[in-house]
């Protein structure tokens, strides 16, 4: 098993990710913040989610590797 972070080069942050058949947006947004190494508990509430999500990613430059893509439906791989 691939372990959840790896890194390739120093300043290159790869992160993977495995998505079980047909994931919710909210599972999708729980492995997206546990890949990130978030402090806290993820938010209740999916705006306020996503508002994290996406100021976190915005930090720095990031690769997601995505297992099993083929069964994310087009709005939750958005």
């Amino acid at each position: 098993m691939w372990p959840r972070a790896t890194w390739t080069r120093s300043h290159e942050d790869v992160r993977r990710i495995i998505f079980r058949a047909r994931p919710t947006a909210r599972a999708v947004r729980y492995e997206v913040f546990t890949a990130l190494d978030l402090a806290g508990e993820p938010p209740r509430h999916p705006g306020e989610f996503d508002r994290l999500l996406k100021n976190a990613l915005a930090e720095r430059p990031r690769t997601f590797l995505v297992g099993e893509a083929r069964w994310l439906s087009g709005e939750v791989f958005e």
